[in-house]
């Protein structure tokens, strides 16, 4: 384990420094002068398990970058550290309460109380297992995990590890050992986006999260409607995943069914279109939240329209699910037309698989047998009726209707992650797509969209 000593009077340096020498020589001490020093510290020397604040460093607010290092790195034990009365006056006492492992010692400094006052916070870092070593680990023999996965689960029967560079892992989570859902929001504050398994123990995660969500969503009680949606969106994730790692399985295509017959379950459960966009859980606006909110309006469009065909509403339903998933970056969802100027910022490798991900998305769709002419929906889901889309630029005069529906769907989901899910930008986007979808196959669905969602 690492510590950091946050004090600008090196005298006091010296005083901790040789207690850490005496009695915790498992444990690698470093002292920095300033809040800046220390920040820059976390972001080049790696993981801490501990740190020590000293209070009365002057053009520093202890409290304030108390917050800051735990924004930066994750809640972990913390030690304020000064006089009664500076503790007092410059520790928010909102801020100490709220969190469990913010530890507070007075001055002056008495030995074997300091020793009491490390050890005790060890103990809080050892319960979230900071002291877990590096370990030399062969990269080809584990496979990553998106962090979003683990939410599913309070404890799993595998050693779950973070990456710290090609070759050093550090175990995560520990098998069978129950985790809170804080350690995950931890490493997500900490901008961890993957935690890694072995490839055998990867392949048994991901059928158990099917079993696992399948159940709930067999399960789920008609007036929980939030805990479908989000189950929902748990699904479509690990439906990517398994796609990506393992391939297209006759469990998978069962699970892709549960999934799209879920999104006609959610408009029966509410009473508008409207309601469902304003209660729905949009925590990332990722592509997994995407995917089922788009899914959801393809199923009110093709209702709307009085399209019978299950096969017809489980296309638009398949294309929602796989369309975008093999976007290399989540943020590139919201690039919709062929001269985006976020384009330019990418590398001609990274321009040409962005432009390449609707074929390799609908290369996938054709494992899905029972559901034919995916594959053209998403291709076209970057199309626009003006032919300023990709990859093709057709106008609307060569966009079928099936297209067009779920085109609009995924513009104006897109359009919601820009700018968030309220009434008035529900408004805003409906108004601004008028110029645009008045026009060939794409008329239809979007009088209906309007009709539902227009005030008058």
């Amino acid at each position: 384990m690492k510590a950091l000593f946050i004090c600008g009077d090196n005298e006091e340096w010296k005083l901790i420094t040789n207690i850490f020498h005496a009695h915790f020589t498992n444990i690698d001490l470093l002292c920095v002068n300033t809040s800046q020093e220390a920040l820059d510290t976390f972001m080049f020397e790696g993981n801490f398990g501990l740190i020590l604040l000293e209070c009365s460093m002057k053009d520093t607010d202890p409290t304030l970058l108390a917050k800051e290092i735990y924004e930066t790195i994750g809640e972990r034990p913390l030690i304020f550290i000064g006089t009664a009365a500076m503790i007092k006056d410059r520790i928010k006492e909102e801020f100490f309460d709220s969190h469990d492992m913010v530890l507070i010692y007075n001055k002056p400094y008495k030995p074997l109380e300091l020793i009491n006052s490390i050890n005790e916070a060890i103990s809080l870092a050892k319960q979230l297992e900071y002291e877990e070593s590096v370990v030399e680990l062969d990269p080809s023999e584990f496979l990553p995990l998106k962090l979003r996965n683990f939410y599913l689960y309070d404890q799993v029967p595998f050693d779950v590890y973070i990456e710290l560079t090609k070759t050093k892992f550090l175990k995560a989570i520990s098998s069978h050992k129950k985790y809170p859902q804080s350690l995950i929001q931890d490493f997500q504050k900490r901008n961890i986006k993957y935690l890694y398994l072995e490839k055998n123990e990867h392949l048994k995660f991901l059928e158990n999260s099917v079993k696992k969500i399948s159940q709930s969503l067999y399960q789920t009680d008609k007036s929980d409607r939030k805990r479908r949606l989000q189950t929902l969106v748990a699904a479509v994730l690990v439906t990517h995943q398994y796609i990506k790692d393992v391939g297209v399985s006759d469990q998978l295509k069962e699970f892709v069914d549960l999934i799209i017959s879920n999104f006609g379950k959610i408009i029966e459960e509410h009473s508008s279109l409207e309601e469902i966009l304003l209660n729905f859980p949009m925590e990332h606006g990722d592509l997994a939240e995407q995917a089922v909110l788009k899914g959801i309006i393809c199923e009110f469009l093709v209702r709307s329209m009085g399209w019978r065909s299950d096969l017809t509403r489980s296309k638009t339903g398949l294309a929602s699910i796989l369309h975008d998933m093999f976007l290399e970056r989540e943020e590139w969802s919201t690039i919709t037309y062929k001269d985006h100027p976020h384009l330019d910022d990418l590398t001609e490798l990274q321009k040409k698989n962005f432009l390449d991900h609707p074929k390799k998305a609908a290369e996938s769709s054709q494992y899905f047998s029972q559901y034919t002419d995916v594959d053209f929906i998403i291709e076209e889901h970057h199309e626009q009726p003006d032919n300023t889309g990709f990859p093709r630029g057709i106008n609307s005069g060569k966009i079928t209707k099936v297209s067009a529906i779920f085109i609009i769907a995924n513009n104006f989901v897109i359009q919601i992650v820009i700018n968030g899910i309220t009434a008035s930008t529900i408004q805003n986007i409906i108004q601004g797509f008028n110029s645009l979808y008045t026009v060939g196959s794409f008329k239809e669905p979007y009088s209906h969209l309007v009709k539902e969602l227009k005030r008058k």
